[in-house]
């Protein structure tokens, strides 16, 4: 990218199947990178974020794996440079990609962003912190009276038996 040429931002957020190996992976990151880079962009990050649930199934599925990538590119190529990866979306990777969007981001927009917490990531904690946090935890002491009982009642049938 020449420095007379004004550069706009960009990102594309892509949703793949929860199946994509690391090979799709790559083929797809060094794909929009080939793209980027032939209309004189350039690109600042490829970022995974991780396995999420679906709001709504998406060709069937509850889950899929969101991608994150943002680049700058030449306003002048934009249009060729975003009909360029619609084809390749639709022909190359239409076996990974279920959804993406293309977003065009503002001069001032923080290079930094947070991405959501991952189904991956999340539910590390514990039952017992989770009944806590949604404020059901009535239900520890219940399970474990509920234990407790249980190894009384076999303590006695073994005594009896």
């Amino acid at each position: 990218m020449s420095h007379s040429q004004k550069a706009v931002r960009y990102e594309t957020l892509m949703l793949t199947r929860t199946e994509i190996t690391n090979e799709e992976i790559a083929m797809l990151e060094k794909s929009i990178a080939k793209i980027v880079t032939d209309a004189d962009g350039l690109m600042d990050k490829f970022d995974k974020w991780g396995k999420y649930r679906l709001a709504y199934p998406v060709e069937k599925n509850d889950y899929g794996v969101y991608f994150l990538a943002r680049y700058k590119v030449p306003t002048e190529k934009v249009s060729a440079m975003v009909k360029e990866l619609a084809l390749f979306f639709r022909i190359k990777c239409n076996e990974i990609v279920m959804r993406h969007v293309n977003v065009r981001l503002e001069d001032n927009a923080p290079e930094q962003y947070k991405k959501p917490e991952s189904v991956d990531t999340a539910g590390t904690a514990s039952v017992d912190e989770f009944l806590k946090e949604h404020k059901i935890d009535s239900m520890i002491d219940l399970d474990d009276n509920q234990d407790a009982k249980s190894s009384e009642k076999i303590e006695s049938e073994s005594v009896e038996a």
